[in-house]
């Protein structure tokens, strides 16, 4: 038990120079500002061309998935917040190689996701600018994002919240608009019934093989608000806070998400619906409201940038965590007076930017690639939360001392967890684009396991 102690002293401990800056209001909005980005504005398109309407049993799935795997993440922030979140979790309950694989992962996941918002951002801003390159674009919201990203802690939620309840209400406005068109009320238009989810080849015009390996990105609609695990150390009252906001976050991105895409799916047939731009421009057009094209396109646009804002929270803490622990050069677990970690912030910065450069050498491909690799690495990644989990709790169950949310229906919850995510895993081969990333996500978890054995180990 000494040894496990000096762990716990050495390698768990955060600096809590900014502990009680995030309310509950500013960490609810950081987890769904993380969430609800170019997963359901962009990359839905792929993933309806792929299930057809049973995207809904799908996005019914990976919320049951992501609830499950929240819960425990938020058990685990309240009994001890930290910057580095599940990963130092994984180093004490699962070893240090796991921890030191699973922070380098998470790292990037997270900058592979926010390369995907910078370009779904990109694609959007091509709807006014059509002559501008990708890479041009991308790398002008990139310098944006980083320039927001070295605001004070408070300021940067205070942007977040902003943000998140535009996106939060375009995506309600979505689910309005479909309740009054499928009750009939729609001026000079008819409800179109149950035609779209049974017509164009049923409600699985791809079979089985279509609706799994549209999983992978519904999932990476969900990729994001693990931030708030990172967030827990910096955050008044974890302890009642943590909760209360995962709680709140679950909610609303199930009903907002399977709302928003049943009534894309109603209203648009699936076929129709465009897999290299915004998903619900078609609806508006359905709807008669084409001249509203560009208000749609410029709330989507903030909502894909609140996305990257949010990740740019996560992102450089987690590498900063992974220096305070000796996973990462030391300079990097620097801070300025405004709690900023910069060293961390311009390292994922420069590698984001190596990103825009890809995409400039394959501009057609890069979104789908991008998001299928950062959906792997978060399958992963949940899959250590999970496992970490499992083990927490045999390990905490007979101390009286530790405040448990006691997630429910444990062990089989976690259980189940874990094979809905291998499932989702085993099945991302049969999407054609998605085997790039499988591929990709798989060779970096073993090569940062890798460089554990070779630099750690010895």
């Amino acid at each position: 038990m000494g040894s496990m102690k000096n762990f716990q002293e050495n390698h768990r401990r955060p600096s809590y120079n900014n502990r009680g800056q995030i309310n509950f209001t500013g960490l609810t909005m950081l987890g769904l500002g993380g969430a609800i980005g170019s997963g359901i504005f962009v990359a839905s398109g792929i993933a309806v061309n792929q299930a057809g309407p049973s995207i809904i049993l799908a996005f019914v799935i990976g919320g049951i998935i992501s609830t499950l795997i929240m819960r425990m993440l938020a058990e685990m922030s309240v009994h001890e917040p930290t910057n580095g979140s599940f990963s130092v979790y994984a180093q004490e309950y699962l070893g240090p190689n796991l921890g030191f694989t699973s922070g380098w992962m998470y790292w990037m996941a997270g900058i592979l996701t926010l390369a995907t918002e910078m370009v779904a951002a990109a694609l959007i801003v091509r709807f006014w600018l059509p002559y501008l390159p990708i890479w041009l674009i991308s790398l002008i919201i990139a310098m944006v994002i980083i320039g927001i990203s070295f605001l004070d802690v408070r300021v940067f939620a205070r942007v977040e919240e902003i943000l998140s309840f535009i996106k939060v209400g375009i995506l309600l406005v979505v689910i309005g608009m479909g309740i009054v068109l499928f009750a009939g009320f729609w001026p000079e238009l008819k409800s179109p019934g149950i035609v779209n989810y049974l017509g164009y080849g049923g409600f699985f015009p791809h079979g089985s093989s279509g609706f799994f390996s549209s999983l992978l990105l519904v999932l990476f609609t969900y990729a994001g608000e693990q931030v708030i695990g990172s967030a827990a150390a910096e955050t008044q009252d974890p302890v009642k806070t943590v909760p209360k906001a995962v709680n709140v976050i679950n909610v609303t991105l199930v009903f907002v998400y399977l709302g928003a895409i049943t009534t894309l799916v109603g209203i648009v047939p699936w076929n129709q619906i465009p897999q290299n731009g915004s998903s619900f421009v078609p609806l508006l057009r359905q709807l008669g409201l084409s001249g509203i094209s560009s208000i749609m396109n410029a709330v989507i646009l903030s909502a894909i940038l609140s996305a990257m804002n949010s990740n740019m929270y996560g992102v450089p803490r987690m590498l900063k965590s992974l220096a305070e622990r000796h996973d990462a050069p030391v300079f990097l677990a620097g801070e300025n007076r405004r709690g900023v970690p910069v060293a961390a912030v311009l390292i994922s910065s420069a590698f984001l930017l190596i990103v825009a450069g890809i995409s400039y050498l394959l501009p057609q491909e890069i979104f789908t690639y991008i998001a299928g690799s950062a959906g792997v690495a978060l399958i992963l990644n949940w899959l250590i939360i999970a496992v970490t989990y499992y083990c927490f709790r045999k390990q905490v169950k007979s101390n009286s001392d530790v405040r448990l949310l006691k997630s429910p229906g444990f062990p089989y919850s976690t259980i189940i967890a874990i094979i809905l995510l291998s499932v989702v895993l085993a099945t991302s081969v049969l999407g054609k684009n998605q085997i790039v990333g499988l591929v990709v996500g798989t060779i970096t978890m073993l090569a940062f396991s890798g460089v554990f054995a070779l630099v750690k180990g010895r």
